[in-house]
This record gives structure tokens, sequence and C-alpha cells, in this order.
């Protein structure tokens, strides 16, 4: 097994400065943009900016990598390697956790939930940090692709004419439910990093009652179209959303 990097090791590297910097000042600048230019305007709109960019990012740029790691025939060793491209994509997304819950504390604080901000955030830039002391950045970069229910649920969020639910419901299941399911068995079996597919199974209750919830308000917001079928009162079909809908709360990985 290689050895860990210790934390200065890591911060030494040219690559993970820079790589800062530039994630740094690209998602403040994006974020203001959006803000100046009339594009987002409501605190839902804003909550949104920094997801959107992150998980664009992350989506687009795994999916090369996830080619690779299936034409390999799932090679487990492609999850355990390092390079300055996989650096520096970990370090762009722990930047986006940094100023999500920094930015998020001025301009959209009663969006922050304890449970997918507070606690979520500090969660993974520890995973984060540890994957880059362990030299399996690459783990990170080819699982980016998990991001793109949250691109979907982004764009819906900035215009409901873009919002697609059967997309999200679907790209969601099949990604966090079926692929994570998969990797934990193939983690425990084959990874270079013993406990990984711990971290993976600690993960994975959330995405399950994420998905509940999903089911739940899709089951809500269709039964008022069809209220003979589904036994639905006149009380339930007039009664308003909740201030922050159940996919309103949902954020990255």
């Amino acid at each position: 097994m290689l050895g860990k990097l210790t934390l200065a090791q890591v911060f030494c590297q040219p690559i993970v400065p820079i790589s800062f910097v530039v994630s740094f000042s690209s998602l403040i600048c994006f974020f203001f943009y959006c803000i100046k230019s009339g594009f987002t305007k409501t605190d839902k709109q804003i909550s949104w900016i920094l997801t959107f960019a992150s998980s664009l990012v992350c989506t687009i740029t795994s999916i090369p990598f996830f080619l690779l790691f299936w034409r390999s025939g799932w090679d487990m060793t492609q999850l355990g390697t390092d390079s300055n491209y996989h650096t520096a994509l970990v370090c762009f997304f722990i930047s986006y956790l940094i100023l999500d819950l920094s930015l998020g504390s001025i301009y959209y604080r009663n969006r922050i939930t304890l449970l997918t901000g507070w606690i979520h955030h500090p969660l993974y830039i520890g995973i984060l940090i540890w994957l880059l002391r362990s030299k399996s950045s690459s783990f990170f970069s080819t699982n980016c692709l998990l991001e793109l229910p949250t691109l979907v649920l982004a764009l819906g969020s900035f215009r409901e004419k873009w919002r697609c639910d059967i997309l999200f419901a679907s790209s969601f299941f099949l990604l966090r439910l079926v692929f994570h399911a998969y990797m934990i068995v193939a983690l425990k079996q084959r990874h270079r990093l013993e406990t990984l597919w711990l971290v993976a199974v600690i993960v994975f209750p959330l995405h399950l009652y994420w998905f509940y919830g999903i089911v739940t308000q899709q089951v809500k917001r269709y039964a008022t179209h069809w209220p003979v079928f589904c036994k639905t009162t006149p009380a339930i079909i007039t009664r308003r959303r909740p201030k922050h809908s159940f996919l309103d709360r949902i954020c990255t990985v």
C-alpha cells in the first residue's frame, strides 16, 4: 500500500494552492455575476448558484474518467491513483463546500440546514482531504458523475420551465442508489483503501432518505391532478407547499 502524505505534503504540492486560488476566484466571481446580472433574484435562486457551478463542473469533468472506469470492466485500480488533474478537482469541490457555508451564511442563511450544510460540508471536506493524503483523488473524480442529479435539480431551481422531476428522480435512483450500492461491494472487495467502503456505507442511508422524500413529494404533487383516483380531499388539493420543499433541501453528494 502507498504511504500516506502528511497535510504539509499535500498543501506543498504546487497544484494545490494554485487550484484553490483559481477555484475560489472563479466561484466568487460567478456568484456575484449571477446576482448583479439579475439572473438570480430570489433567496432560493441565489442559494443554488454555487451548487449549480459545482455540479456542472464536476459532472462534465467526471465523464471521461467514468467512461474509462466502465470500459476497464470496473477496474478498482483506477480509483486508487493520483494526478494533478484529480487533485485540482478535489480542491475545487473543497472550495465550493467552504464558500457555500461562508457566503451562504450571509446571503441565504435560512436555507443552510444542519444536516445538508453544517454537518454534510465539513464531513465531506474531511473525506476529501483524506483522499488527497491517501493519493486516491481519482476516486472522487470518477464518481463525480453522481453530481448529475444535483445539476438537474439546480437548473430547475433557477427556472420552473427547466424543472424535470422525472429526470432528477431517475438519475438519482440509478447513480446514488443502484451504482452506489454496487460500489460499496466493489470497494470492500477490491479497493486498496480498506476503509473506503465504510465511507460509502455511511453516506448510503442519507441517499435512501432523500429518495424516499423525492418519491413522497412526487406522489403528493401528482395526486393533486387525480383526486378521484388518489382519493385526495379538497383540503389537501388546495394546501400550499411548504416554504422550503424537500427537493430544495437536497444539495450535493
